[in-house]
């Protein structure tokens, strides 16, 4: 069922997506932008957080930046299915996990401190479920952007968003900050200062350790993380592209620059069974919107595609921030 928000409750979900304010009491900064108290600001963030709008206030990180991370999936039987998802989900370092609609059905991300962690855990799923789990790495991003504007249309071509990063700007301690805010910032006068007390620091080393982080392109995004499906984002579709080598680059780019679509990157293709090597998330209102968006990518790229596939999401198991301490075989 869609969510009705007030226009004060989509401001403060759709404008904040994208550089929430950095500074010691953000919700003062907010709430002066939409006539409210800081006080009421809070309070509709987390009613918007119960009732499950907004997942949380915090990072979206560059992938393979900080951690090791890739996307696997396996095939489970329909009458295995929701016992499969529930021992994938028990696994700490899964962040994302949903169903979708092929004979590979059962999606996830997975996301550990090392590639040998990484690898441990896609180990012990294989052998927990007995199921053969198909790995997908990130080979090259297009486009990175789920903070989409929820009011205004999408129609005009955008700029892709893809930051350079500088991982020589780490210092010790950034791991253990940015594992903090795995759930998000406090829903506080001071979420920073509160932060800052857990980790024995001060506030301002936190602000700015943040800034620097996301000026280093580690962090992409610091803002409101938003649920689609209960904004009436209902048809979220992951079309999957078989693209000649020579012309990966060229697709894209033209696919990320199209207006409906929120994630465009390359990964390995695992033959025979998954040709594809280039993959875009469109995030549509119903069906017939994201397989408009769909076809319009077919139109653009017909000569360097030899092959596609849709596959419409139809459950969320799991979708959460990701950890970047978890210990091996630990439960949630």
């Amino acid at each position: 069922m869609k969510a009705q928000l007030s226009d004060i409750e989509m401001k403060l979900v759709d404008q904040w997506q994208h550089n929430f304010p950095l500074v010691p009491k953000p919700f003062n900064i907010i709430g002066r932008d939409t006539g409210l108290d800081a006080q009421e600001v809070i309070n509709c963030y987390e009613q918007m957080k119960g009732a499950r709008v907004i997942t949380r206030i915090g990072a979206i990180l560059a992938p393979n930046a900080v951690s090791a991370s890739c996307l696997a999936a396996v095939a489970a039987p329909d009458h295995y299915i929701e016992t499969a998802a529930q021992i994938i989900n028990d696994e700490p370092g899964v962040n994302h996990n949903y169903l979708r609609e092929n004979e590979l059905n059962i999606w996830f991300v997975v996301v550990e401190k090392t590639r040998s962690a990484l690898e441990a855990t896609l180990a012990r799923i294989e052998q927990a479920t007995n199921l053969l789990v198909h790995t997908f790495r990130l080979e090259k991003a297009f486009h990175l952007d789920l903070g989409f504007s929820l009011t205004e249309q999408r129609t005009e071509k955008k700029t892709p968003v893809i930051v350079p990063v500088d991982l020589s700007v780490l210092s010790p301690g950034d791991n253990e900050l940015l594992e903090e805010l795995s759930d998000g910032i406090p829903l506080s006068d001071r979420p920073f200062l509160r932060i800052a007390l857990k980790l024995g620091q001060s506030e301002n080393f936190v602000l700015e350790r943040l800034k620097t982080l996301k000026e280093a392109g580690i962090i992409r995004r610091f803002g409101v993380i938003v649920r689609h499906r209960t904004l009436g984002y209902n048809a979220n579709a992951m079309s999957v592209w078989n693209v000649r080598d020579g012309h990966i680059d060229e697709v894209g780019a033209m696919f990320a620059s199209d207006p409906m679509v929120s994630l465009c990157y390359q990964r390995n293709r695992e033959m025979p069974i998954w040709p594809y090597n280039l993959y875009c998330m469109t995030h549509a209102n119903d069906r017939e919107e994201a397989m408009t968006a769909i076809n319009r990518l077919a139109g653009m790229a017909t000569h360097h595609v030899m092959s596609r596939d849709v596959l419409f999401s139809t459950k969320c198991f799991k979708q959460r921030g990701a950890r970047l301490s978890t210990s091996v075989g630990a439960k949630l």
